[in-house]
């Protein structure tokens, strides 16, 4: 019992760590998605209503090399968190078997993973848990670097999405190249003329760079979102557990207490018996 109740204490001491680190990461991820989706339309728009747009980043290429960017967790102890995502992982590595396959681990768990199984590794980020745009913004240019460089023709990123309340969707999504942006051919005739200042690449180039950063930094904010809430779940289910095992465990002793009194006091009544 006293080694149970320590245990108890430890993991009801680590929900409350998880729950404040959640609110902390879940707020400054709340406050990036609103702006990545109105930066997402409008890179789209640009994209889609651009002619004959020659960027390398949107090059349309035969597919021999495929990269997937996998966002762990850096700890354990979050129940089926980085498990779920590391056999996703797996099955990406078994669809894409006809392709040239590399991943690029970002934390500590997926880090040792691939590590330890030997499996090809493009780039490696075994920190995530600092998350700041510093980091998303050298992701970000690492991985331009190694597409344009013809190192992987499609690089993809696999997270766990963070819903509010329940548990994480984790999900692949393109990141490079940028030809998802683009609007079918039918549907180009419903933009809007743009004016521009001072011109279409000095307005959409830069929007295209900080669109790339800002993708990424909100990816790693979810991600780290979704780690902290999964975390707090499980930590709380364990104390939960403790507590239910310290209450059978007390039960068990009164019983074993009770028989005891029990007995003893049928055998002073015996004893007193025989006397008598």
């Amino acid at each position: 019992m006293k080694s149970i109740d320590s245990i108890h204490e430890i993991t009801k001491a680590m929900e409350m760590i998880a729950a404040f680190r959640f609110k902390r990461a879940e707020g400054r991820w709340s406050k990036s998605r609103n702006y990545l989706a109105e930066m997402e339309q409008l890179v789209a728009d640009l994209s889609s209503a651009a002619e004959n747009l020659s960027d390398p980043l949107f090059e349309k290429r035969k597919i021999k090399k495929k990269a997937l960017v996998v966002m762990t967790g850096d700890k354990g102890l979050c129940g089926a968190y980085n498990t779920n995502l590391l056999r996703l992982a797996n099955h990406w590595l078994k669809e894409n078997s006809a392709f040239e396959t590399f991943f690029i681990p970002v934390a500590k768990i997926g880090h040792e993973f691939f590590r330890k199984r030997h499996l090809p590794v493009l780039r490696t980020y075994p920190e995530k848990s600092m998350v700041d745009l510093a980091l998303a913004k050298k992701i970000t240019q690492e991985l331009k670097d190694a597409f344009l460089k013809g190192e992987a023709d499609s690089i993809e990123v696999l997270y766990s999405s963070y819903r509010s309340g329940g548990i994480g969707q984790n999900r692949i999504v393109p990141f490079l190249s940028l030809n998802y942006l683009m609007a079918p051919q039918d549907k180009k005739k419903d933009f809007v003329e743009f004016i521009y200042e001072p011109d279409f690449n000095g307005v959409f180039f830069t929007l295209l760079s900080r669109y790339l950063e800002g993708k990424m930094y909100a990816m790693l904010l979810e991600s780290l979102t979704s780690e902290y809430c999964a975390r707090m779940v499980a930590m709380k289910q364990a104390t939960e557990n403790a507590e239910e095992v310290l209450d059978d465990l007390r039960l068990l002793r009164n019983k074993l207490r009770q028989s005891t009194i029990t007995r003893e006091l049928s055998e002073i009544v015996s004893g007193a018996s025989v006397l008598v």
